[in-house]
């Protein structure tokens, strides 16, 4: 029991301290812009030993993602009730899809360097720890909504729920990528499409049965040709 509390203890302490080095780092963002700040000089105005800062974060970035998603988090708290009243999985992501783009539309600031540093870790599996001991923000929601929509049968069985999730994640920071840099587009616009090309596929069906993909678990079949005979 001792050792259980001892556990608890130190895991707080360390959350602790990851939420006050990103909330230092945070305000010298504010104050001097974000490529202006250093991780020596985050560890300096949060009085810890550069050794402490680098063991919580081995990157300027990772502080910065690591405050965006307490910060997402906060932010979107509410949401909780609002999609346990909706049914479907289409309609309950569609409303944090609308909050993350009104939430990113407001945050523009350090959007292009948080994304940058995801895409570096866009090998790990959506929903699991990252780097910086955080979870991967928003991709925890995709996770339980893809994981219920599986279980209601309205998304398919034959993927597993952490290969869908790590799919729309990935399908979800590059629609982000693409409004940051395409000037004009609306992002909400740009995530329902996202999501439409998630829920629809690439493929136009058109009739019943035209254009339908080969199973992808189907081995193709080579043709046989009869050798000529002379």
């Amino acid at each position: 029991m001792t050792l259980s509390n001892d556990a608890g203890r130190r895991e707080r302490k360390r959350h602790q301290m990851l939420d006050h080095l990103a909330a230092t780092a945070a305000g010298l963002f504010e104050a001097l812009g974000y490529e202006a700040v250093t991780m020596e000089r985050i560890a300096s105005e949060a009085d810890v030993a550069k050794r402490t800062l680098y063991n919580h974060f081995p990157t300027k970035e990772a502080v910065l993602a690591h405050w965006m998603h307490a910060k997402l988090e906060a932010d979107l708290s509410h949401l909780g009730e609002q999609i346990a009243q909706l049914n479907g999985f289409a309609a309950r992501i569609s409303c944090v899809l609308d909050a993350s783009a009104k939430w990113c539309a407001q945050h523009p600031t350090y959007l292009a360097a948080y994304l940058r540093y995801r895409f570096l870790e866009i090998g790990a599996t959506a929903g699991e720890t990252g780097a910086s001991g955080a979870q991967d923000d928003i991709a925890v929601a995709w996770r339980e909504l893809i994981a219920d929509g599986q279980r209601t049968g309205e998304l398919g069985a034959h993927f597993s729920t952490s290969q869908l999730t790590a799919w729309f994640h990935h399908l979800y920071l590059g629609t982000l990528m693409r409004w940051l840099n395409v000037p004009g587009l609306d992002l909400r616009d740009e995530l329902h499409a996202a999501l439409a090309l998630f829920l629809e596929g690439a493929t136009h069906t058109g009739a019943a049965g035209a254009n339908q993909p080969k199973q992808l678990n189907q081995p193709l079949r080579p043709k046989h040709r009869r050798a000529a005979r002379r």
